[in-house]
């Protein structure tokens, strides 16, 4: 483990790298099949966008953790936000960096006048990390819901389980 205090950090052009190094770390992990180039740009459209934000978690020059967070408008919550990424290098993972993380996202959301946050646990990850439970002790509840996914792009479908746990 890096020693030093733990720092959150809005991610910038300067920060993209690490950030992205991580991002694509998660997603090889879990399975899923954006690629680098696609998952750039994405970063690079979210990170100047002030519907959205990147955070990176630092020890000194290390980076540790990263979350993203999207905001939407709609009728039942108002303005809202998603976690859709958070990311802890497994070394680092039982050290307060998701918590971190979290905390920060929370901040900025409140920042913006957000009523909810949410986010989804796909089975993978819930089988692997138990993050039901571990999101229930941040104060997430889980409220039964169900996302249901259609692909809007020609070849944008998700591999199944199986899939994802063969690459």
């Amino acid at each position: 483990m890096v020693s030093g205090r733990l720092r959150i950090e809005e991610v910038g052009d300067e920060s993209l790298d690490p950030a992205l190094y991580l991002l694509r770390r998660f997603f090889s992990e879990q399975g899923f099949h954006t690629s680098a180039g696609e998952m750039r740009s994405s970063l690079q459209r979210m990170i100047v966008s002030p519907d959205n934000a990147v955070f990176l978690a630092r020890r000194g020059t290390k980076a540790l953790g990263v979350a993203t967070v999207t905001t939407s408008v709609g009728l039942e919550y108002g303005l809202s936000t998603e976690l859709e990424d958070l990311y802890v290098l497994p070394e680092a993972r039982g050290g307060g960096v998701a918590s971190a993380l979290i905390e920060k996202v929370c901040s900025w959301c409140q920042e913006r006048g957000c009523t909810t946050l949410l986010v989804t646990v796909i089975p993978e990850g819930e089988a692997t990390h138990n993050l039901i439970d571990f999101y229930g002790r941040l104060g997430f509840a889980n409220t039964g819901r169900v996302i249901l996914e259609r692909a809007l792009r020609p070849g944008a479908e998700r591999p199944s389980p199986e899939e994802g746990r063969n690459l």
